[in-house]
């Protein structure tokens, strides 16, 4: 379950683009560029490229897919309740704000791999049974539950079940995501144990045209379903409300893969 913007996580800064030609979010100059100069450019341009943190939505749900990700699964520490969850929440908010803007994390020991953020996205989850855990079972949204056996299709495994967090953190480097993940298990380290990390990828981003659907490593266009405007979203995604969970939505994640 992912939370909205305002009851969980935020944002950062966007950039804009002017006059001149725009290649990937950034303004070349007309006069005398070559080709060179323009492959560099789009280089730096993917780099350095940030996605808005703050905003009515969390990052990472709507965001056009980024090429790596990263899904990081928690179980919360036994006597770890809502005060204590309340400080790692405002721990990791405070790291994905910076980290996502180009900035380093506090405490950040390569502080210059913070400065190619490549669309960097960190979106934070709750699992069904941490409203149990921190004694807020009336905060569960209804419906929010682990899933049914399915003894006819599947047979789900306790260990890839439920966790208590998940961070999704998405990229289009590698090494950002890397980083990313290993500043934010830092900050998880007091509160909870990690159960297992799931990673996936797309081509390189701008090794196709941009917002075409990809293929998957079967060679099978992957996503054509997928909702594609605000309303799409508004009406299957982002959760209606009222209350806390308003502008929030779920989701159900494949196991397949986890380490």
């Amino acid at each position: 379950m992912f939370a909205s913007a305002a009851a969980a996580v935020g944002g950062a800064a966007a950039v804009a683009v002017g006059g001149g030609i725009a290649v990937a979010g950034r303004q070349i100059s007309t006069a005398a560029t070559t080709a060179g100069d323009i492959e560099q450019d789009e280089a730096d341009s993917v780099g350095t490229a940030t996605v808005p943190f703050h905003g009515t939505y969390q990052a990472g749900v709507s965001t056009p897919a980024q090429a790596q990700v990263a899904l990081c699964a928690f179980d919360l520490h036994h006597g770890i309740d809502g005060i204590a969850l309340g400080k790692l929440l405002r721990i990791v908010t405070d790291d994905i704000a910076r980290i996502t803007s180009g900035r380093p994390a506090l405490g950040d020991t390569a502080p210059e791999l913070a400065a190619t953020p490549a669309r960097l996205t960190v979106t934070v989850g709750f699992g069904p049974a941490l409203f149990d855990k921190i004694g807020r079972p009336d905060a569960r949204p209804s419906g929010f539950a682990d899933l049914p056996a399915f003894p006819e299709i599947d047979r789900l495994e306790d260990r890839y079940g439920a966790a208590d967090l998940l961070l999704q953190i998405c990229a289009d480097d590698p090494v950002t995501v890397a980083h990313t993940q290993r500043m934010l298990l830092k900050d998880t380290r007091a509160f909870a144990s990690t159960r297992r990390v799931q990673r996936g990828f797309l081509r390189a981003r701008g090794s196709g045209p941009v917002g075409s659907t990809p293929r998957n490593v079967m060679g099978q266009v992957d996503g054509t379903v997928n909702p594609a405007d605000q309303s799409e979203f508004d009406q299957l995604v982002w959760h209606p409300g009222p209350g806390w969970f308003t502008g929030g939505t779920m989701m159900v994640l494949a196991a397949s893969g986890w380490t």
